[in-house]
């Protein structure tokens, strides 16, 4: 049986990734900042392994015994120097560390802001990084992966998966906390119903990595991990009727974000857990029956 170390993973992401690939067959050590995290990670029947992003000096003890590594941890805060610290140097770090242990495969979790805020449209794996993008998030999330190519061309096996709009019904921003935000304030007036935007379920990214890890064809390579492209007056407008909210369009042009994608699916025979419609239904049931979700 394998053993995969999983940063974030008490966060929405890391959580269900970690999950899922030991439902898959892995054991799964969980990297832990504090006792809180570590009973966590216990009682989901993980091995926490103590070790601080920001204490790069922790991480090489975290990584023995380790066969592969899926790094799903990030900092989004407020501005600072943990973007760099965090993001990039802590990557690089991780990598490099995973490098000298023997560390068969590298799985990144990036994002699909990689190519910048707004995300242009029609971008796919091979679209120029936003390394130089003002929002620090979209710039140290591009600059990791720089930093990560070039720890596997001195032989690190390296995937990348770049998420969209991750959702779920269970904890999740852009899912049944959205909900709540629109019942209790109404229509979010960043979006427009208008908007196209990539999305993913955190079920589906969590089979993504757990096909990079396994799939003969994934290392070295980038994959957008999207499973739809979908317009916001798709996603978010049935919850809205639900909760008898009117759709408000903010005064600016509809942002169009469109992935071209098909490369995890024809690489590594990807094929999504949850759809779109049941997303949408499970989230407007959600909105009808806040105490008794389906």
């Amino acid at each position: 049986m394998s053993t995969v170390l999983v940063t974030g993973v008490s966060g929405h992401v890391g959580g269900h990734l970690a999950r899922h690939l030991a439902n898959g067959g892995f054991t799964v050590h969980a990297l832990v900042r504090t006792d809180e995290q570590a009973l966590y990670a216990h009682r989901q029947g993980w091995n926490a392994v103590r070790g601080d992003l920001t204490d790069v000096e922790s991480l090489s003890p975290a990584l023995e015994g380790v066969d592969f590594v899926v790094h799903s941890a990030a900092y989004l805060g407020k501005p600072g120097p943990l973007y760099q610290s965090v993001n990039v140097d802590a990557t690089r770090e991780l990598a490099e560390r995973a490098l000298r242990a023997g560390v068969q495969r590298f799985v990144q979790i990036s994002t699909m802001s990689v190519y910048g805020d707004p995300i242009p449209a029609e971008v796919d794996e091979n679209s120029a990084l936003a390394t130089h993008d003002p929002e620090p998030y979209c710039a140290t999330k591009a600059l990791a992966e720089v930093e990560l190519m070039k720890v596997r061309s001195r032989g690190l096996p390296v995937a990348i998966l770049r998420p969209g709009m991750i959702t779920h019904w269970v904890r999740s921003q852009w899912g049944d906390e959205m909900v709540e935000r629109i019942r209790a304030k109404g229509w979010p007036g960043f979006l427009h119903p208008g908007d196209v935007m990539p999305w993913v379920h955190t079920e589906n990214l969590a089979e993504m990595a757990w096909l990079c890890l396994t799939h003969p064809a994934a290392p070295n390579e980038a994959f957008i991990a999207v499973d739809r492209n979908v317009a916001i007056q798709d996603f978010y407008g049935p919850v809205a009727v639900a909760l008898g909210q009117p759709i408000v369009a903010p005064d600016r042009a509809p942002s169009i974000s469109l992935a071209r994608l098909g490369k995890i699916g024809a690489t590594l025979a990807y094929r999504p857990r949850f759809t779109f419609e049941e997303t949408v239904s499970r989230l407007v049931d959600l909105a009808r029956n806040p105490a008794n979700p389906r």
